[in-house]
């Protein structure tokens, strides 16, 4: 079994295909559920965001089984702080609960999932490169 940990953006992106892969758990973060109810509520998105986050989250609703999430909390953040990374924002409470997922919980087994390439070279210095995926956008059609 191999575990997929996606941030937002790319949980947004693969909706439709996100269950798709045989042999693959979904793993998502507290921030991301909280991330994609203030997306659908929010003046400041568009009308396209804003149903693509009411569409994944009824995907999610009705799927339980086969996804999983995982529950930030602060001390989490603290092996991102020791790399260095000092300006905590969402993107980092999510690669934090990704790293914390792969080291309590599957460790070697877990990829995470990112099309932020900003994201990805921080997600490298705690996956490594064959544990860091994006969502092909052109497969998703």
């Amino acid at each position: 079994m191999t575990y997929k940990f996606y941030d937002t953006c790319s949980l947004l992106l693969k909706a439709n295909h996100l269950f798709d892969e045989e042999d693959v758990k979904v793993v998502i973060s507290s921030i991301s559920l909280q991330e994609l109810e203030d997306i659908k509520t929010a003046n400041n998105k568009d009308a396209e965001i804003k149903y693509s986050a009411r569409k994944l989250l009824n995907i999610l609703n009705d799927n339980p089984e086969a996804y999983e999430i995982w529950t930030f909390r602060e001390e989490m953040i603290q092996p991102v702080a020791e790399k260095g990374f000092t300006h905590i924002n969402n993107d980092l409470r999510i690669l934090a609960c990704a790293y914390d997922y792969d080291y309590n919980e599957h460790p070697d087994e877990t990829i995470f999932v990112t099309n932020d390439l900003s994201l990805k070279a921080i997600a490298n210095c705690f996956f490594g490169e064959d544990s860091i995926e994006s969502v092909n956008e052109e497969s998703l059609d």
